[in-house]
């Protein structure tokens, strides 16, 4: 990994240096790997995954501030573990605090859940297993804190608001770090906040406790499982760890069915990869599967009803 390049654009000459990688420099082939060695490289031991292979997206900015760093992510859709393996090849005691900034993401970790919509930011436990899913393309800002700065029980997988109160005032410390000419003091003071928004008269018990049921994590599901050909109530209900009864309630009172929603989002995905010129090679066959499609004549149909038009006269208009 020797591909990383100071960038002090727009940043203040006593700042500490930004360090910035790219896989857009990359051969196309050679993107995800390059993606796996570099996450690795700026955060810690993880094991990322995505269907995005013969093309990736990803790019990470990092600013070092003394025992604690910001990153801001940008990248395309993939899940990240880091698993009992991980761990012991870097056993490093802090948190990892995400904000979530563009798209949505889930955060496991134990036997909590949360799905982290833009605004929102969750913490997890590097001493532990856990789990990141992003559906689609997405932003974040994480905010690495050392254990010693946040002294234990800290609720991880929890979504903390930032629009209002001490959330706000974490969201606005993390943003400002990157245009401040010393901005430690302020990092710790970010760290402090937290642990104050992190109290359990403040933090949210129902994004807290019963994410894992809720409308939003089922949605999460589908959206993270999209392309899998045994998609369905049953196999939702057994991520979620509840009766395929109790999935279908999620969905009565929503604009749509189970089925419906899974129908949409394919359709959806389908459209947006139709548009992708970095997907043109592919056929439109290729991509109804892709999407979770196993009929492609009624792929046809479902697309035409939606969208007003076919599949091939969407791409014909990029």
């Amino acid at each position: 990994m020797d591909r990383p390049t100071a960038d002090a654009n727009h940043q203040p000459a006593d700042n500490p240096k930004r360090t910035h990688w790219s896989t857009r420099d990359e051969a196309p082939g050679e993107q995800f790997a390059y993606w796996r060695e570099l996450i690795c490289t700026a955060f810690l031991a993880l094991t990322p995954e995505s269907d995005l292979r013969s093309r990736f997206a990803g790019d990470v900015t990092q600013w070092p501030l003394g025992g604690l760093a910001l990153a801001r992510i940008a990248s395309q859709r993939q899940t990240v573990r880091r698993t009992e393996d991980d761990i012991a090849r870097t056993p490093v005691h802090g948190y990892y605090a995400n904000l979530q900034v563009r798209g949505t993401s889930v955060m496991a970790q134990g036997d909590r859940t949360t799905l982290l919509h833009p605004g929102e930011l969750g913490l997890v436990d590097t001493t532990r297993p856990f789990r990141f899913a992003f559906g689609s393309d997405f932003e974040q800002l994480s905010f690495f804190i050392p254990g010693a700065l946040l002294p234990g029980p800290v609720p991880t997988a929890a979504a903390v608001a930032t629009r209002a109160g001490v959330g706000a005032a974490v969201r606005l410390a993390l943003e400002s770090v990157p245009g401040l000419r010393r901005p430690e003091r302020l990092a710790v003071h970010a760290a402090g906040m937290l642990a104050v928004a992190l109290d359990p008269a403040i933090l949210r018990p129902d994004r807290a406790v019963k994410a894992p049921r809720t409308y939003a994590a089922a949605l999460a599901d589908i959206e993270e499982h999209l392309g899998d050909d045994d998609l369905s109530p049953a196999t939702t209900a057994q991520r979620l760890g509840v009766s395929v009864r109790f999935v279908h309630g999620l969905f009565a009172e929503s604009p749509g069915s189970y089925t419906s929603t899974v129908r949409r989002l394919r359709l959806e995905k389908a459209a947006r990869d139709l548009r992708d010129p970095a997907l043109s090679h592919l056929r439109v066959i290729d991509i109804a599967t892709e999407a979770g499609f196993v009929n492609v004549a009624s792929f046809h149909r479902a697309f035409r009803r939606a969208f007003g038009q076919t599949p091939s006269q969407v791409r014909t208009h990029l």
